[in-house]
C-alpha cells in the first residue's frame, strides 16, 4: 500500500489534483491503513498514471473517469507516437535487412551496436518488439523463411543473454523469477521484460521455458523471491493456464505476486484467476510497477 505522497511522487501528479479528482470523479478508491490514514493499491497507482497520460494528451479527466483500465490502456496505445526515434528505426531496417539476406554475422554486429547505444528500456521498446513483430509478420506471410526467422531469434535470446549477465554483479534490488509455465515455449518476450527489470537494478533469475509451476514456487522460495514474472504467447496453451496459476499461488510464499505479461495474457479469463495474479499490460505499466518497488 502506498501513501498520497509517494502516490504523488510516483505518478506526477499533485497531491491536490489526486484529492480533487478523487472527490469529484471517485477515480480511484483508496481505503484505511490500521491508523486511519488513506492509502492505495499498486492497482490504483497504476491508473492514475495512465489517467495523468491520458490528460495530458488532451483527454479531459471528466470523460476518462468512468473508462476501465482496459480501455485506458487502448486510448494510450491508439494516441502513441510513431514507434521510435530515426535511430532506432534504422537498427530495425538493418537487422530486417541482414536477416533478409541471410547475414548472422552483420545482424549481430548492428544488434551488438544497438544494444551498446540505447538504453535497456528503449532498446526492448522501439527495436527487439517492433523487430519482433516484423519477423513474425513475415514469418507468418511466407515472406521469411523459418532460418531467417531462427537467424533473428537465435541472435536476439543469445545478445539479450549476454545483457542480463552483464547486470548480475550490479543488481542488489528486488528479486524477480521469470519463467513460462508449463506448455509455453516462447520465451522472448520474457527475456526483454528481465532485461527493462535488470536495468532498474532487481535481481532477475531467468529459468526459461515449460516450467512446472510446483518447480518454479520452489525457487522462488529458495531465493526468497516475492514475485514470479510469467509470459503468455501461445493462444492454444491458455486453457490450462488457470489452473497452473492457481497452483502456483498456493506454493508460493504468502503475500507474493505473479505478474503475467506477454500476448496472450489479455485472453484469460480474469475471474478464474488468483488473487495473486496481476496482468501487465505493456511495457509502460511494468515500469511503472517497477517504480511503485523502489517507493515502497
Amino acid at each position: 500500500m502506498y501513501s498520497i505522497k509517494a502516490v504523488s511522487r510516483v505518478t506526477g501528479l499533485t497531491v491536490e489534483t489526486l484529492r480533487a479528482w478523487e472527490r469529484r470523479y471517485r477515480v480511484v478508491v483508496p481505503v484505511r491503513d490500521e491508523a486511519g490514514r488513506r492509502v492505495y493499491r499498486p492497482e490504483d497507482v497504476i491508473r492514475l498514471r495512465r489517467l495523468h497520460d491520458a490528460t495530458s494528451r488532451g483527454h479531459p479527466i471528466g470523460r476518462l473517469a468512468h473508462l476501465s483500465d482496459a480501455a485506458l490502456v487502448d486510448l494510450l496505445s491508439d494516441a502513441a507516437a510513431p514507434r521510435g526515434d530515426s535511430a532506432s528505426c534504422a537498427f530495425v531496417e538493418r537487422l530486417l535487412d541482414a536477416a533478409r539476406s541471410y547475414r548472422p554475422a552483420d545482424f549481430e554486429q548492428t544488434l551488438t551496436l544497438a544494444i551498446a547505444l540505447l538504453p535497456p528500456a528503449q532498446l526492448v521498446s522501439e527495436v527487439l518488439a517492433p523487430l519482433l513483430h516484423d519477423v513474425g509478420e513475415r514469418w507468418r506471410g511466407g515472406e521469411f523463411a523459418i532460418a531467417q526467422e531462427r537467424l533473428v531469434s537465435g541472435g536476439v535470446r543469445r545478445l539479450v543473454g549476454a545483457v542480463l549477465q552483464s547486470f548480475e554483479h550490479h543488481s542488489h534490488g528486488e528479486p524477480i523469477v521469470f519463467a513460462t509455465l508449463s506448455g509455453e515455449r516462447h520465451e522472448l518476450g520474457l527475456l526483454m521484460a528481465a532485461t527493462v527489470c535488470a536495468s532498474r537494478g532487481c535481481r532477475v533469475h531467468v529459468l526459461g521455458t515449460d516450467v512446472p509451476p510446483r518447480e518454479l514456487a520452489r525457487f522462488a522460495r529458495e531465493i526468497s523471491a516475492r514475485i514470479i514474472a510469467v509470459s503468455l504467447v501461445m493462444p492454444d496453451a491458455l486453457a490450462g493456464v488457470p489452473a497452473q496459476l492457481d497452483a502456483l499461488a498456493r506454493d508460493m510464499t504468502p503475500g507474493s505476486a505473479i505478474w503475467i505479461g506477454g500476448s496472450a495474457s489479455r485472453d484469460l479469463p480474469r475471474g478464474e484467476l488468483p488473487a495473486a495474479c496481476v496482468v501487465i499490460h505493456d511495457q509502460l505499466e511494468l515500469e511503472r510497477r517497477l517504480d511503485l518497488l523502489r517507493a515502497a
